[in-house]
C-alpha cells in the first residue's frame, strides 16, 4: 500500500555530508526544480514505474539503440543495449546560462587555438606552452600546416564547427571541465534519442515541465554545414563518414545521417579524382561538397597520414587544400584533444580572447614540466593519471586502485617517460538521483554538452547527455565501463514551441522524384541482404518440412520420403556429407542432433543460423536505408536466433517465428520501399536467389529419384507454398509433368522459375546508368538466361525418353547463366571501388 507521503520514493535516499547533491539543498529540502518531477513519479506509483521502465527498454531495443564494446571477441556480443535512467537531470535557465556562456567562450578559444597552431604559432613565440607539447605529439599533423590560411572557406568561417565538452559538478557545487572532444565527438544522437524516448514515456510530465527543445541545435548544425559547404544554387552533397558497423557508436552515425538527411558512407565509398572527392554510386561518380566525419584524424588519408588506414580516402588532404571539399571538423583539430594542453587553458584564454576562463579546468598538471612533476609525485594518491594522447593504449589509473606489481610497473612508466602523462586532481563529484527498483539512490555523473557554430557565433544545445554510475564507489564513469545515461532537462520560463528540422516556409523546396546517390557498397549489401533473406526462408521451409515428416514417420509412415527430404536438408545447407554420406544410417536413425545443429549453429557455413546472422550483419551496413518496422523485425530475428532448442516442437516453433519474420521483411520491402535504385538491387537479389534455390532443390530431388514418390511431390509443393493451388487445380491428382510445370513455367505462381525470370528482366530496365543504345554485360547475361529458358516447355521435356534427366541438365545450364548475371551486376555496380592496399605502418 502506497504511503500518503508524496516523496516516499526518496525515503532511502542518503546524501553525503558536505557534498553537493542535485536533489537536496543544504537544508535537506528537495530543490524546487525537482519537486514537480518527484511528485509526478510518486503519483505514477511503483507498478506503473516498472511498466514505464519496461516500455523504455523495449523502445530502445526496438530502435536498435546500442553501444558497441571493443573487448569482446564475439562479433554479435559487441553490441550492448543502451541503458537510460528514467529520472532526468534538471537545470534551471539561470544556472544553464552560466554554463552556456562558458561553453561558447570555450568554443571561441579552441577555434582561435587551432588556427594559431597551424599558422603563425604565436603560442610558441609567446611561450604560452612548451614546444614539446606541439612538436612531440602525433596529433599535430604537419601535413595540415598552413591549411587554415590557404583555404578560403576555412579562413573566413569558423574552423571548429562543433565540439563536445565533458563537465563534472564537484562536491562544492561548481562545474569543472574534464576534457573536450572535437575530431569525431559522439553523444548528440544518443542525447536526442534519450529525449525522444522520455517525452514518449512521460508525455504530460515532459510538456508540463516546460523543457527547452533540443531539435533547434540540430537545425542550427545542419544550417551551418550547408553554409560551410560553400554551395549556392543547388543543394550541397553532404555525407557522414563512418568507420563502419563495428565502431562503438555506429548506431549514432546511422541515426544522425537519417535525422539530418545525409548519406552515410564509409571510406571505400569515396574516391579522389583530380583533387575532387566523389562518392562512388551505382549512378556514377557524384561530387561531394562536405564530409561530416566520424573518423579520427590519423585515419582520414592513408597517403599523407596513417599509411595502414582503410577507413579514410587516399588524396583527401590535397583535395581539402585545393578547396574542393570541406571537412567538419577539419583534419588536424585532433590536436585540441591533446591532454597536455589542459593545464594551460586559463593562460591561453587570456592570450587569445583577453578574458578569464568562465568554466575552470579540473586542476591538471603535465608531467613533462618538472615543477608539475615534483608537485604531483609528492602526493600521487590525489590524482588520476592519463596519457597525453587519447590514442595511447595506457588506460587512466589512480594510485588508489594500484598495488604491488601493477603499481611498480606503472611507476616505472611514469619515471621513464613523464611527458606521456598528465595528472588530474581526483575531484569528488556531486551526487545525483538515480531511479532504482526501490526508489531513488545517489550516484555519480559526468555531463556531456554539445556546441555548434551558428550564424552569430556558437550555440549550445539546451540539454545534453549525462553518463551516470549508480555506484558511489565508481570513479571512472564511461560508456565502455557500463555507465547508464540520463537526459538533461533545461527548464524554460515559458512554454516552448515545437522545433523540428522542417525548413521555414520562406525557403523554397524544388519537388524532386529522383533518388539521391546510392553508394555501390550500399547497393551490394542490399543485393546480398535479399539473397540471405531468400536463402534463410528456403532453408527454414525445408527443415520445417523435414521435421513434419519425421513426426509422421514416428507413426510408421513414408520412410522413403523422409530420407529424401533429409537429403534435401544437407543439399540446401551445403553441409556435406550429412544425410548424403556413406555412413548416414546413424543420422537417419536419429536426425535430431543434425537438424538442431543446422538450425541454430551460426558457425556452420551454410546453416540456417549462419545465413540468419549474415542477413542481420548485411542489414546493419544499410540500417540508414531501412524503415523502423524493418529494423524491428530484424531485431526480432536476431533475438530469436539466440534461443536454445532441445526438442522437435521447439524447432518447429522457432522455424514458424522465423518464417513469419522473414515474410514480414519481404512484404515490407515490396510494399513500403520506394522504387529507387536501391530497391531494384534488393529485388534482383531476391529473384536471383529464389531462382537458384528452386534449381538446386529440383536437381536434388531428381538426383535421388524423389519424383517417383507421390509423397515427395507433396512435400516439395508444401516447401514451395503452392500445394493448395495445385490440389484445387488438379482435383487431388498428381504427376511429374504437372508438378514441374507449376514450379518452373507457371507465371501465375510467384515462386515459379518463370515468375522470377520475368521480374529479373523487368527490374534490369530500371537500373541506373542505362543507355538504350548500349547492351550492357548484365543485359547480355539476362538475355541469354531468358532465351534459354523460353526455348523450353514442360511438354518438350516429356516428349523425350528420360524427361527428368533432360530437366536436370537444363536446370544446370540455367544455373550457370544466373551466376553469370550475378557476376555481371557485381562487376558493373558493386566493384566500383578501387582496391585499397596498406602502404605503410606509420605516418607518412
Amino acid at each position: 500500500m502506497m504511503t500518503k507521503d508524496p516523496y516516499h520514493l526518496i525515503d532511502n535516499y542518503k546524501t553525503i555530508p558536505g557534498v553537493y547533491d542535485e536533489l537536496y539543498d543544504a537544508e535537506g529540502q528537495i530543490r524546487n526544480k525537482y519537486k514537480f518531477l518527484v511528485k509526478s513519479f510518486q503519483e505514477l506509483g511503483p507498478a506503473e514505474l516498472i511498466n514505464r521502465r519496461r516500455d523504455t527498454d523495449r523502445i530502445l531495443r526496438e530502435n536498435g539503440v546500442t553501444y558497441n564494446l571493443y573487448q569482446s571477441e564475439q562479433r554479435e556480443a559487441k553490441e550492448r543495449p543502451w541503458e537510460l535512467d528514467l529520472f532526468p537531470l534538471v537545470m534551471e535557465s539561470e544556472e544553464w546560462r552560466v554554463l552556456e556562456r562558458g561553453l561558447n567562450q570555450r568554443a571561441d578559444l579552441l577555434d582561435a587555438l587551432i588556427r594559431d597552431v597551424y599558422s603563425k604559432r604565436r603560442l610558441l613565440f609567446e611561450k604560452k606552452i612548451p614546444p614539446e607539447i606541439l612538436f612531440n605529439e602525433s596529433s599535430f599533423l604537419r601535413a595540415c600546416d598552413g591549411m587554415y590560411e590557404s583555404n578560403h572557406f576555412l579562413a573566413k568561417n569558423p574552423a571548429l564547427l562543433f565540439f563536445v565538452c565533458d563537465l563534472i559538478r564537484a562536491a562544492d557545487g561548481n562545474f569543472y571541465v574534464l576534457n573536450d572532444r572535437v575530431q569525431a565527438p559522439s553523444g548528440s544522437g544518443y542525447s536526442l534519442e534519450n529525449r525522444i524516448v522520455l517525452s514518449r514515456i512521460f508525455p504530460s510530465m515532459y510538456r508540463d515541465a516546460m523543457v527547452h527543445r533540443v531539435a533547434v541545435y540540430f537545425r542550427s548544425l545542419r544550417k551551418s554545414l550547408t553554409q560551410l559547404s560553400g554551395v549556392s544554387g543547388r543543394d550541397p552533397v553532404i555525407v557522414l563518414l563512418t568507420p563502419g558497423p563495428s565502431n562503438e557508436t555506429y548506431f549514432e552515425h546511422a541515426y544522425l545521417a537519417g535525422y539530418l538527411g545525409y548519406t552515410l558512407v564509409q571510406g571505400e565509398d569515396l574516391t579522389v579524382r583530380k583533387n575532387k572527392v566523389y562518392m562512388k554510386t551505382v549512378e556514377g561518380l557524384q561530387q561531394v561538397d562536405l564530409i561530416l566525419r566520424r573518423v579520427d584524424d590519423d585515419f582520414m588519408d592513408p597517403l599523407e597520414l596513417r599509411g595502414d588506414s582503410l577507413l579514410g580516402v587516399p588524396g583527401l588532404l590535397e583535395s581539402v587544400r585545393s578547396g574542393n571539399v570541406k571537412i567538419a571538423n577539419p583534419i588536424g583539430t585532433g590536436f585540441l584533444e591533446n591532454r597536455a594542453l589542459l593545464p594551460f587553458y586559463s593562460e591561453l584564454c587570456r592570450f587569445y580572447l583577453g578574458e578569464d576562463l568562465i568554466l575552470p579546468m579540473a586542476p591538471t598538471y603535465w608531467l613533462g614540466n618538472n615543477e608539475h612533476y615534483q608537485l604531483v609525485i609528492q602526493n600521487p594518491e590525489k590524482y588520476v593519471f592519463k596519457t597525453v594522447s587519447r590514442t595511447d593504449e595506457e588506460t587512466p589509473v589512480t594510485f588508489v586502485e594500484l598495488s604491488g606489481q601493477r603499481k611498480d610497473i606503472f611507476l616505472e612508466k611514469l619515471y621513464s617517460a613523464p611527458k606521456r602523462f598528465i595528472a588530474q586532481e581526483m575531484i569528488e563529484s556531486a551526487t545525483v538521483p538515480v531511479l532504482g527498483e526501490s526508489g531513488f539512490r545517489p550516484g555519480r555523473a559526468i555531463m556531456r554538452t554539445f556546441v555548434s557554430s551558428s550564424g552569430s557565433g556558437y550555440q549550445t544545445m539546451a540539454g545534453g547527455l549525462v553518463r551516470v554510475s549508480p555506484s558511489l564507489d565508481e570513479f571512472f564513469i564511461t560508456s565502455q565501463r557500463g555507465a547508464w545515461s540520463k537526459d538533461l532537462w533545461v527548464l524554460s520560463t515559458e512554454t516552448q514551441k515545437e522545433e523540428s528540422l522542417l525548413v521555414p516556409k520562406s525557403d523554397q523546396i524544388l519537388i524532386s522524384r529522383k533518388s539521391s546517390g546510392v553508394p555501390s557498397r550500399v547497393a551490394d549489401n542490399l543485393f546480398w541482404l535479399a539473397r540471405y533473406l531468400e536463402r534463410s526462408e528456403n532453408q527454414t521451409r525445408v527443415i520445417r518440412e523435414a521435421i513434419f515428416k519425421i513426426l509422421q514417420v514416428e507413426d510408421g509412415y513414408e520412410k522413403e520420403s523422409l530420407e529424401n527430404i533429409l537429403k534435401l536438408v544437407t543439399h540446401v545447407t551445403n553441409s556435406f556429407p550429412g544425410f548424403l554420406g556413406d555412413d548416414s544410417g546413424e543420422l537417419f536413425a536419429n536426425p535430431f542432433p543434425e537438424l538442431q545443429r543446422l538450425t541454430v549453429d551460426k558457425n556452420i557455413v551454410g546453416s540456417l543460423g549462419f545465413h540468419l546472422r549474415s542477413l542481420v550483419l548485411a542489414s546493419k551496413s544499410v540500417r540508414d536505408r531501412l524503415s523502423d518496422d524493418m529494423k524491428k523485425i530484424l531485431l526480432h530475428l536476431e533475438d530469436q536466433s539466440n534461443h536454445g532448442i532441445d526438442s522437435y516442437d521447439q524447432i518447429i516453433d522457432y522455424l514458424q517465428k522465423i518464417i513469419v519474420n522473414l515474410s514480414s521483411l519481404t512484404g515490407l520491402s515490396f510494399e513500403n520501399m520506394s522504387r529507387e535504385a536501391g530497391w531494384y538491387f534488393l529485388n534482383l537479389g531476391r529473384r536471383i536467389e529464389r531462382s537458384i534455390n528452386m534449381i538446386l532443390m529440383l536437381q536434388g530431388m531428381i538426383q535421388w529419384k524423389s519424383f517417383e514418390d507421390k509423397s515427395s511431390f507433396e512435400t516439395f509443393l508444401r516447401i514451395s507454398d503452392i500445394r493448395i493451388t495445385y490440389n484445387r487445380r488438379y482435383s487431388g491428382k498428381i504427376d511429374q509433368e504437372s508438378v514441374l510445370d507449376i514450379l518452373l513455367f507457371d507465371i501465375t505462381n510467384p515462386r515459379s522459375l518463370a515468375y522470377q525470370l520475368e521480374q529479373i528482366n523487368s527490374d534490369l530496365q530500371y537500373l541506373p546508368g542505362k543507355d538504350k543504345k548500349i547492351v550492357y554485360s548484365e543485359d547480355r547475361a539476362a538475355l541469354q538466361l531468358y532465351t534459354h529458358f523460353k526455348m523450353k516447355d514442360i511438354s518438350i521435356f516429356f516428349e523425350s525418353e528420360s524427361p527428368l534427366t533432360s530437366v536436370s541438365v537444363w536446370l544446370e545450364e540455367l544455373h550457370v547463366y544466373l551466376r553469370l548475371l550475378s557476376d555481371a551486376l557485381s562487376s558493373r555496380y558493386f566493384n566500383y571501388t578501387e582496391e585499397q592496399t596498406r602502404i605503410g605502418d606509420t605516418n607518412g
